[in-house]
């Protein structure tokens, strides 16, 4: 499932997996010492996730998309079709704007091994160098914004320009 692994020179186990929901080859890294076996768990994970919740998914990136459109108009307009033309018949459109470089899995505590989590990293075309991250566990989305190195286990989620939910802050 993972191909290509190796230690790279801060210590981390770097592979690549093909995402079969992005449909490309994407990053995986990880502590040594975190099983393989773990971290193949959660590459299954995202490659089968429920239908429902990768919709809400969908819904968070249109947030973050509005939201920035909103902010930076003009750094909109570079972005290469309409973001939302096809949003309401295939919310799964929104993706063809993004690319996911890294999915990142953070150690837990033995008590944790069995819940799922996503931490994904890349770009997005609307927001230019700020990037995407869209974090989850257990079905339960966090995080979706501009780029973060957040650690699911041990970091607040900081709620500002989050567009996990659809709550006002």
């Amino acid at each position: 499932m993972i191909n290509d692994l190796y230690e790279n020179d801060l210590g981390l186990m770097v592979g690549t997996f093909f995402s079969e929901l992005l449909g490309y080859d994407v990053e995986v890294w990880y502590e040594k010492d975190i099983p393989q076996k773990y971290v193949e768990k959660n590459i299954e994970y995202l490659n089968n996730l429920d239908h429902e919740f990768l919709i809400s998914i969908c819904a968070a990136l249109r947030r973050y998309y509005e939201a920035y459109k909103n902010m930076y108009p003009d750094l909109c307009d570079f972005v290469e079709g309409d973001v939302l033309e096809d949003y309401e018949n295939d919310p799964l459109s929104i993706f063809k704007y993004i690319k996911i470089g890294v999915y990142t899995v953070n150690k837990c505590s033995a008590v944790n091994e069995n819940v799922p989590v996503i931490n994904l990293c890349g770009a997005c075309q609307w927001s230019g160098d700020k990037g995407v991250t869209i974090v989850a566990k257990d079905n339960q989305l966090l995080y979706v914004g501009t780029w973060r190195d957040l650690n699911i286990w041990d970091s607040k989620i900081d709620a500002m320009f989050n567009y996990a939910t659809s709550e006002k802050i």
